[in-house]
């Protein structure tokens, strides 16, 4: 069984940057999966988007994916085209007004175009491994805290569904209790009133049976190593449904009491199978 609030990160370098993810996740009924890419890499989303559906199933995914460059930032380039034209056009002109003093290739520097700086940017081929590397990192870390936090909920699950099961066990002693009784008035009637209408037993078996059909259901899911959440949800709606049956029925102040506090258990459940993936 696992959670689903956890947390995760990883990390992944080369030479020229480094990549950072971060996987928060949070109660949701369906997997809802939010990705934050820098802006030259929002085509990758799909591809990340496909690597968590293939881990998990269920919970509000929240990924943050930021680069740093570690490397060479920039880097300048000659427009080497463009300096011989000018190159070319400067000692033409030198030739036209007859200078004397000769032309250096420093001039070239501050004509436009010749130096042309750029930001060196990984390319997409690049940034998708090392968000894969990373992502993968983040993931199993994810995974290890929803996996330990399933756990803490599996036995605070166990003992809700424990105390329920000790309610049933006394709603079945006291309708036994009850029913014995009911028995041993009819035995005592006069033989001569032997054709007087008795009144018929508290029928109840068949909510019985099924709750107890669900309670055993339910723990079995607890210790199950697939994604359970929903199933437990719906057996909790389940359960509900036979123990108000089951308090309509039986009209007894101790099996409305117990009633009270199966319903009380079934709460507990329901709001914990919220958080179970």
């Amino acid at each position: 069984m696992r959670s689903m609030t956890g947390y995760g990160n990883g990390n992944s370098r080369t030479d020229d940057f480094s990549v950072k993810t971060e996987l928060q996740t949070y109660n949701h009924r369906f997997l809802d999966i939010k990705v934050r890419l820098p802006g030259e890499y929002q085509s990758l989303e799909s591809y990340i988007v496909k690597k968590i559906s293939a881990r998990l199933s269920r919970g509000r995914v929240n990924v943050f994916i930021a680069f740093q460059r570690s490397g060479d930032r920039y880097r300048v380039i000659i427009n080497e085209a463009l300096a011989k034209k000018y190159w070319q056009a400067l000692n033409r002109m030198q030739r036209v007004i007859k200078a004397k003093a000769g032309i250096g290739p420093e001039v070239l520097i501050g004509l436009p175009g010749v130096l042309e700086a750029t930001s060196v940017t990984p390319s997409i081929r690049e940034f998708k491994k090392q968000v894969g590397l990373s992502l993968e990192r983040a993931l199993e870390k994810l995974l290890a805290m929803r996996k330990k936090e399933g756990a803490a909920l599996s036995a605070d699950l166990s003992k809700h569904v424990n105390l329920l099961t000790v309610c049933v066990a006394r709603v079945q002693k006291q309708l036994d209790k009850k029913e014995s009784q009911r028995l041993a008035r009819q035995e005592r009637k006069d033989a001569g009133k032997a054709g007087e209408q008795t009144s018929a037993g508290i029928n109840v078996e068949e909510e019985l049976s099924r709750l107890e059909n669900h309670i055993k259901q339910f723990k079995g899911y607890l210790i199950s190593k697939k994604p359970v959440g929903k199933t437990l949800e719906f057996l909790c709606q389940e359960m509900l449904r036979e123990v108000t049956t089951l308090g309509d029925k039986a009209a007894d102040s101790v099996v409305s009491g117990q009633i009270v506090m199966m319903k009380s258990e079934l709460e507990s459940l329901r709001e914990q199978a919220r958080n179970v993936e």
